[in-house]
């Protein structure tokens, strides 16, 4: 089965129009008729309809089962091409969301340049879901994700390397500053300052809310979470952060939700499961997944 007529009746499929798709490939409009042909030759089954009035194509039954199958193919293809050319380059395109990068990565960073792997990382900073779907894509090689739950993704390995708490941050001047515990459900009046989607924590915060009853009061979002720090502080609101990203050198008293069954922030090493690792690669992998001091 040829590559290429498999190319050509991915675009067919899509564009439905013959001329549209020689045009795309810069090439004639029987060089696409013969590719179509030849796939059903093969395959001894009609894979088109073809409306000459309306200049237009409709794919059969057994078309779209081709459809399906196509789409994974010409996926792995250019997977396989990319992965090929990246083993020959002496870096590794790898993942880190804002909160990791800033509060968790550090603390593996001193292991890494000891093993001489630091320099060799190519690091794209995103949220966890845009770094899922390039690491399925094979934009990213390897990448350490943020979640509620354990990923679980048909294309992807996924272990977690550490477990973190939620916590609600107050201002030192709040009413709550001197309480060690909250519960969820006793901060229906209270004014939020939440970090914008893309983050794991609107996610973890709904989930909260819903068992509590209630839809918290948000006073404003920010992508930023010194600004959200900053303005819990300044009691505009109160704070909902994942243990790690907090610090006693924050201004805000930092409290333990009392809730029996909470959301908790998994951070997780994520890569390729059909990916055939480097050896630079590999001793990434082997160097993340040895636990903290």
């Amino acid at each position: 089965m040829n590559f290429r007529d498999l190319t050509y009746f991915d675009a067919l499929a899509t564009l439905k129009n013959y001329t549209a798709v020689a045009q795309q490939f810069n090439v004639s409009q029987p060089t696409i008729t013969y590719a179509i042909k030849r796939l059903e030759d093969e395959l001894n089954t009609q894979l088109l309809i073809r409306d000459r009035s309306h200049h237009q194509i409709e794919l059969t039954a057994n078309g779209r089962q081709l459809e399906q199958h196509v789409t994974i193919i010409l996926h792995e293809l250019k997977l396989a091409a990319t992965e090929i050319a990246a083993s020959t380059q002496q870096t590794v395109k790898f993942g880190l969301p804002p909160i990791i990068g800033t509060y968790y990565f550090p603390k593996l960073a001193q292991r890494l340049a000891q093993h001489d792997l630091i320099s060799h990382l190519n690091t794209m900073e995103a949220g966890s879901t845009t770094l899922l779907d390039q690491l399925r894509t094979g934009k990213l090689d390897l990448a350490l994700l943020g979640s509620t739950t354990p990923l679980t993704d048909q294309l992807i390995n996924a272990e977690i390397l550490a477990q973190q708490t939620f916590k609600i941050i107050v201002s030192p001047t709040h009413p709550l500053a001197n309480a060690k515990k909250v519960a969820f459900a006793e901060l229906a009046d209270e004014k939020f300052v939440t970090l914008k989607e893309g983050f794991v924590h609107p996610a973890a915060l709904r989930e909260l809310a819903q068992t509590a009853g209630f839809t918290p009061n948000v006073a404003y979002t920010t992508p930023d979470i010194s600004v959200l720090k900053s303005m819990v502080a300044e009691n505009i609101g109160i704070g909902f952060l994942a243990a790690l990203a907090i610090s006693p050198a924050d201004n805000v008293i930092a409290l333990e939700l009392a809730d029996a069954h909470q959301p908790q922030f998994l951070i997780s090493l994520a890569y390729r499961k059909n990916q055939l690792q480097s050896h630079l690669q590999q001793n990434l992998i082997k160097q993340l997944k040895q636990p903290l001091d």
